[in-house]
């Protein structure tokens, strides 16, 4: 009644379910915001990376910091400029790098008290009208000394002197921090990096497919114009957790492309090579080229992030250390290599997939390595496009599968399907460099499996229960799991069928009760209806109802055989064949012997559920049912334990030996019925036996013809 008041089936609830997760995840994917659904598949690609091993990586990537020994040694931060003076001069001179790129920016003049004093010490000189050849060497003097206390002249003109410094910088996008900045203040900012553009954009970029810079914080100009090339920094996190999984490329800024201190170091290493970008006016980012070596970004520009291991999995190296010039050269001959700072309290700290507390310096170096090993990972629209096909397909999939199975195979397949989905989707992500969702995947794939498991619970599998309570002891275990795992076979209320009906009595049953205990005779009578209703079920039969010492049963239902009529003259067989068995027993232990009568008939009769709204029993009825029942009785005045009808014969007569005794007219059935004595399988009849049946036979001819004499 529920099932047809909801109108559901375990495959319906499976397709709602498919199509309600697919709208979902197009909607979530789609929500320019993020949402906490998207950021779960991000968590689990975050987990890949953080538990597996460290990753292969470039060699070419190391990172020089500000860090604790240097602190020690030289003093708190911010240094000198001399210093980062005698940073690159180290760096090039001695260790002979390729490319250099300042993660930091000097946006301020250097704080120079020195130079200052001696600047007011030569003005009062002048002043004081002092000459002489002595007076004009010690202005010389004061002028030299404050040329080498210009510690950004220093800086500024060692850059100058090798050109292969990539200076950094970052663009200000708060409007309410530069309120106070004018027009010329703003254009002058402009105008220090101009020069790092990209070479050339071929196409249109679509308006806000990459971000706006809206404000840059550069070097002062003197390092500006001693450097080679600048280029951002910028990192911008998830919204939904501030995690950095990505780096963009590529800012806008005054109608020009700028591209970040990543890309400006690749372009340097490889030769000074020019930046190109591919663009689609529909689409976004299509393509950078950094000389031979294409780059495909996300439509936005951004890369992401394969991070390689955790924090300190590229080299880092004291500046002390380089400046000292204690490292070996071969540490960092021909690298590519970051500045940065990773003492504590002054250095950028980023929260990474790999570590919460991850140097934005090694985020660059992360960068660098995945651009020169191609090893970034790559996620468009055709990943969402899979992964809704993937949900479709998987979905619609369970829905048709689970209802068929039992609950533990599909519970079981369900498990398996999901550690498989997530093994293939690891797989992916780190051999193919992409994937499909697994949070919407693995979630449909439990929604699924729940919703159909709840709806057999409360609805289909209560069919199922009913059967189980109300066949259970008339039916074998393995009718009633057929009938459970498609209880359609069971028409509940009554239909017409042609089966075999099954009656059998024990003869004098009444006479053994006399002497017999009240205790003794429930003993043996249930030891007796056990064995043979074991029987009955063994072959398929159902065991209608006991009445007494009497036993009916039929064959044909609720499972259909087409065989029913042999299944049933099999039984009447081998119940003769044990109760013989079970006799001899008994009579070792001195117990009453039984022997059983069996009337077999097949013909077209009702059964189905029959009684009351409260009280009811699957069971049979119609005349087909009486005649059997009539034979069971006839084997009395025929001196024979098991007997069938004509209609019961012919279908078996192949299969089973049979012996013609009568043609006989019973109660309720006005035609004459031809009876058979069943008397074995076909071809285990012996010989005596056989003799036996041909004599009666001939008999039985001579009797019909009249001929008396020769007929006894």
């Amino acid at each position: 009644m529920m099932k047809k008041l909801l109108g559901l089936s375990g495959f319906k609830i499976g397709v709602a379910i498919t199509l309600f997760m697919t709208v979902l995840f197009f909607f979530s994917v789609l929500d320019p915001q993020g949402n906490y659904l998207v950021m779960m598949d991000k968590k689990w690609v975050d987990y890949i990376q953080k538990e597996r091993d460290v990753q292969p990586h470039s060699s070419d990537v190391v990172i020089v910091t500000v860090d604790a020994k240097s602190v020690d040694k030289y003093g708190r931060w911010p240094w000198p400029r001399s210093r980062m003076a005698e940073l690159v001069a180290a760096l090039n001179d001695h260790y002979k790098v390729t490319t250099i790129g300042f993660d930091i920016v000097f946006s301020e003049p250097e704080q120079q008290s020195g130079r200052q004093a001696a600047e007011i010490l030569l003005s009062k000189f002048k002043k004081a009208g002092i000459g002489g050849g002595g007076a004009e060497k010690f202005k010389k003097d004061i002028t030299s000394w404050m040329t080498d206390m210009d510690g950004d002249s220093k800086f500024a003109s060692t850059i100058a002197k090798r050109p292969n410094t990539i200076l950094g910088f970052f663009f200000n996008n708060d409007p309410e921090t530069i309120t106070h900045l004018t027009e010329e203040n703003k254009k002058a900012a402009s105008g220090l990096i101009q020069g790092s553009e990209v070479n050339w954009v071929e196409g249109i970029i679509p308006f806000g497919a990459i971000h706006e810079g809206l404000y840059p914080e550069t070097n002062i100009p003197k390092i500006v114009k001693g450097g080679h090339l600048s280029g951002f920094f910028n990192m911008v996190p998830d919204p939904e957790d501030g995690m950095v999984r990505r780096v963009h490329l590529l800012m806008r800024h005054n109608n020009n492309v700028y591209p970040s201190l990543d890309l400006q170091m690749l372009r340097h290493y490889f030769g000074d090579a020019p930046i190109s970008v591919l663009a689609d006016e529909n689409s976004g980012i299509m393509e950078i080229d950094v000389g031979d070596m294409p780059i495909y970004p996300n439509l936005d520009g951004s890369i992401l992030l394969n991070y390689k291991g955790p924090s300190q999995t590229f080299p880092h190296y004291s500046i002390y250390d380089v400046v000292e010039r204690t490292l070996p050269v071969e540490a960092l001959e021909g690298k590519l290599v970051l500045v940065g700072a990773t003492e504590t309290g002054i250095y950028d700290l980023r929260t990474a997939p790999v570590g919460a507390e991850y140097p934005g310096v090694e985020v660059h170096a992360t960068l660098l390595d995945n651009l020169i090993t191609g090893t970034y990972f790559s996620f468009s629209a055709a990943n969402d496009l899979l992964t809704a096909v993937l949900l479709l397909v998987v979905g619609l999939l369970l829905g048709f599968i689970l209802p068929r199975l039992k609950n533990i195979y599909g519970t079981l397949l369900t498990v398996v399907l999901v550690v498989v989905y997530l093994a293939i989707h690891r797989w992916m992500v780190m051999e193919l460099l992409t994937w499909t969702s697994a949070f919407f995947v693995v979630m449909e794939i439990l929604l699924v499996w729940g919703a159909i498991t709840l709806y057999q619970f409360l609805v289909s599998d209560r069919d199922k229960r009913f059967i189980k309570g109300a066949f259970q002891q008339y039916l074998s275990p393995q009718v009633i799991e057929q009938l459970m795992d498609n209880p359609n076979l069971l028409k509940l209320g009554g239909e017409r069928r042609v089966m075999t009906a099954f009656f059998s009595d024990v003869a004098g049953f009444s006479s053994i009760s006399e002497v017999l205990e009240p205790e003794q005779l429930v003993a043996l009578l249930n030891e007796y209806l056990t064995e043979m209703s074991n029987i009955i079920m063994k072959f398929g039969g159902t065991v209608d109802k006991y009445e007494g010492d009497a036993i009916i049963a039929f064959f044909g239902a609720p499972i259909p055989y087409e065989d029913h009529a042999v299944r049933g003259c099999l039984v009447a067989l081998e119940m003769q064949h044990r109760l013989k068995e079970m006799r001899d027993v008994w009579k070792e232990q001195g117990r009453p012997e039984l022997t059983m009568r069996v009337g077999l008939n097949t013909g077209t009769m009702v059964v189905g559920n029959m009684g009351s709204e409260n009280r009811f029993d699957y069971t049979m009825m119609g005349n087909a049912v009486n005649l059997a029942s009539r034979l069971e009785g006839a084997n009395k005045n025929y001196g024979t334990h098991n007997c069938m009808s004509e209609m019961t014969y012919e279908p078996v007569k192949d299969q089973i030996e049979g012996r013609e005794m009568d043609l006989i007219r019973v109660m309720g059935i006005s035609t004459p019925v031809r009876i058979y004595e069943i008397l074995s399988k076909k071809g285990e009849l012996s010989e005596s036996v056989a003799q036996g049946v041909s004599h009666f036979e001939k008999g039985l001819e001579l009797y019909r013809a009249q001929q008396w004499d020769k007929a006894i």
